[in-house]
């Protein structure tokens, strides 16, 4: 196990997930990657509700887009940052999309050979109407994966 992927979003589930995977890190001498997907909600969404917000979407894409990355960029430095894991090789990325999709497609594309990633807890209600990122990824995933439960 040399590469570990450890998909962050700020949470405490996340936060907990990039401790043990530095711990992991140490243990084994691994690269970690963190990583961030930034997902820009859709016109679609709302409409589902009977509210249009295309135009607004539209105009204001680009700059919505632009501050969230900047966000999650920052948002991801100073997590890695205070996770004090200078010693190791540590990579950090921020990329757009669908969650789940980009982590499986980020694990497959760069040879990762362990995720580890974080999970909230939701009930089986929640994760019914919401679905679940962790859920989804271990569905798809190309390699092992650790869940860590806040």
């Amino acid at each position: 196990m040399k590469k570990v992927l450890i998909p962050v979003d700020g949470s405490a589930a996340s936060q907990k997930a990039a401790e043990k995977a530095v711990s992991i890190g140490r243990l084994v001498n691994a690269e970690l990657t963190f990583l961030t997907v930034v997902n820009l909600p859709t016109e679609d969404k709302y409409s589902y509700f009977g509210m249009s917000v295309e135009n607004a979407f539209v105009a204001n894409r680009k700059a919505m887009l632009k501050q969230l990355i900047h966000e999650e960029t920052r948002m991801l430095n100073i997590l890695v940052r205070n996770l004090e894991c200078s010693d190791l090789k540590v990579d950090q990325r921020v990329i757009v999309g669908k969650v789940a999709e980009e982590i499986v497609k980020m694990a497959a594309e760069g040879n990762f050979d362990f995720i580890v990633i974080g999970r909230r807890g939701f009930s089986t209600i929640e994760r019914f109407f919401i679905g679940s990122v962790t859920q989804k990824v271990i569905s798809a995933s190309p390699c092992p994966i650790m869940v860590i439960n806040v």
